[in-house]
């Protein structure tokens, strides 16, 4: 039966196991054959694609915003799947910066959907693997030149490893979803490892060395060309102007088509020194790609493109009084490294911080990097949320000073009602930052169906 309308395209695809959503992760069934049977349907578009592939716990999402906004900016017209979304499943697929529209998104489903339902009938099939499947037959139908393809989760087992890319991108990992990848780095790293492909590049963000080890060795393996973004440059003079953006000088042997990156100042519209990681990560990839398979990459689209980039729900700053910080940070050592730029950055202000998590995730982690700071601890909507009794439960055995609302708008609500709160910091979840997003007018769409 033909899909008709975007409401039934999502209800049809939420429809499948949905592990981002309903059902707890584990290392069963995951593999790549669905998704390939899946492609081989509709002629199998990933192998006609020109492919940057992209895995890591932290900064992967960024580091895909940035490398696509600089192939943009250098006049490709690039396709960008990423997940999860804010606030429509659409932003999912991109093209050039903008969601599919719907139109589009309900006519490609409909040419995946009869391998799907026919898969269906004797295998369990994940609305992932659909949308996966959905990803790369749009791109290859809206006939991009670049597609910039993020990991769900993990690399090795994730769907989208059918993909022989141009270039792999690793960017920094850390523990999380250890149910599924491992409890020790060097476990999760052989993991994120695995989307390196042989006498294929891979550009390596700084690691942990337990991490950086697995990787080194893995590319070693394959014959691929290792590009550790550490030994290759750095930012130096790094400046935060009016918590809209930051600037940094790069230091680097490294040649742009002949011109020296040494000593070039670049602005990028992310806070934290994270992001100046993820954008010296981004430059890597560029340069790479520059040489030979985008050459219409140059310093002026480089910098424009890192200057340009939009990537809403990552310290994004909400002006106003108090100020509000939106960002997705989500696991232990992202939360630490979001409240360090904060007290870097509003050192003398009196914070609050709207604190809600999702399972899957190590909240008792992350309620420990904020065990100094004043919470209001709430949840959002999305099913996979943790209940806000849980979560004060482990904030009042931590010490933390905290108050509850069921809801990231009724927390909201109370920190822009506390006196002298100079600033609210919202985090713990990409679907908390969705609802607040929402609450506070920054969007005024959400999709028809959600679940």
């Amino acid at each position: 039966m033909t899909i008709n309308s975007y409401a039934d395209a999502l209800r049809y695809i939420y429809s499948f196991a949905d592990y981002e959503r309903n059902k707890p992760r584990s290392p069963e069934g995951m593999h790549l054959e669905n998704v390939r049977l899946l492609l081989e349907s509709v002629g199998n578009p990933h192998e006609k694609l020109k492919l940057v592939h992209i895995a890591g716990t932290k900064g992967k999402g960024s580091t895909s915003a940035m490398i696509s906004s600089v192939l943009i900016s250098s006049g490709y017209k690039v396709g960008t799947y990423t997940s999860p979304h804010l606030h429509t499943h659409r932003e999912r697929y991109q093209i050039n910066a903008q969601p599919v529209n719907e139109d589009t998104f309900v006519n490609v489903l409909n040419e995946i959907k009869p391998a799907a339902d026919e898969l269906a009938k004797d295998r369990k099939v994940t609305t992932y693997e659909i949308t996966t499947a959905l990803a790369f037959k749009l791109f290859e139908e809206e006939d991009i030149d670049w597609g910039v393809i993020e990991v769900g989760l993990g690399g090795r087992l994730d769907s989208t490893n059918v993909i022989i890319p141009k270039v792999s991108v690793i960017t920094a990992i850390s523990l999380d979803h250890t149910e599924v990848l491992g409890d020790t780095l060097a476990k999760i790293a052989a993991e994120k490892a695995g989307i390196i492909k042989p006498q294929v590049p891979v550009v390596i963000a700084p690691q942990y060395q337990e991490a950086m080890e697995v990787l080194k060795q893995r590319a070693l393996d394959n014959h691929s060309q290792a590009l550790i973004v550490d030994e290759l440059m750095e930012a130096r003079n790094t400046q935060t102007e009016d918590l809209s953006s930051q600037s940094f000088t790069l230091h680097t042997k490294l040649c742009l088509h002949n011109q020296p990156l040494d000593s070039q100042s670049f602005t990028i519209p992310l806070i934290g020194r994270y992001q100046t990681d993820n954008a010296l990560t981004a430059i890597t990839t560029a340069w790479l790609l520059s040489q030979d398979a985008a050459p219409a990459i140059n310093l002026t689209t480089l910098m424009e493109g890192l200057r340009n980039v939009k990537w809403p729900g990552r310290f994004e700053v909400v002006p106003g009084t108090p100020l509000i910080i939106l960002d997705g940070a989500h696991n232990p050592e992202s939360v630490g490294k979001l409240k360090n730029t904060v007290k870097e950055l509003l050192s003398n202000k009196r914070r609050i911080y709207v604190f809600g998590a999702g399972f899957g995730h190590d909240f008792h982690g992350m309620l420990e990097q904020l065990r100094e700071e004043e919470l209001i601890i709430c949840k959002s909507i999305h099913p996979r949320a943790v209940p806000p009794e849980t979560l004060s439960q482990i904030a009042s055995n931590l010490g933390i000073k905290h108050q509850v609302r069921p809801t990231v708008e009724e927390a909201l609500d109370l920190a822009k009602s506390l006196d002298d709160v100079d600033a609210v910091i919202v985090g713990g979840s990409l679907f908390v930052v969705a609802d607040a997003r929402l609450a506070l007018g920054l969007t005024s769409y959400i999709d028809p169906v959600t679940s």
